[in-house]
């Protein structure tokens, strides 16, 4: 690691990561990178299949481990992923992902 870690940065990162293992979090997460522009709550729930009451749980642990900017816009909030950060972490696990299921097909031929 680049890094020394203190124990509190630990924890940090182990909320990230914690973030980034449920399902219906990655599916928000790539809502919004393949968005435009900002999402409001319910076009997020809509476009990541989910209700509105558990696309905003999720949005709310995305916002609070720093993956996704929440902006009130007067009555409404609209969501945004942080960037670079997401981007960037998102091409790289998925490119690891890629990566090994080549492997992986390359081992059953």
């Amino acid at each position: 690691m680049a890094h020394q870690l203190s124990n509190p940065m630990i924890e940090e990162v182990s909320g990230l990561f914690s973030a980034l293992g449920d399902p219906s979090r990655l599916k928000i997460l790539r809502t919004l990178l393949d968005s435009k522009g900002p999402l409001s709550q319910g076009a997020v729930a809509e476009a990541a299949g989910l209700s509105q009451a558990n696309a905003s749980k999720h949005l709310a642990c995305l916002v609070r481990v720093g993956l996704v900017a929440r902006e009130p816009e007067g009555n409404a909030v609209y969501f945004t992923p942080i960037m670079p950060l997401v981007g960037e972490l998102c091409d790289l696990v998925c490119g690891h992902v890629s990566d090994r299921a080549r492997v992986i097909y390359k081992a059953l031929k």
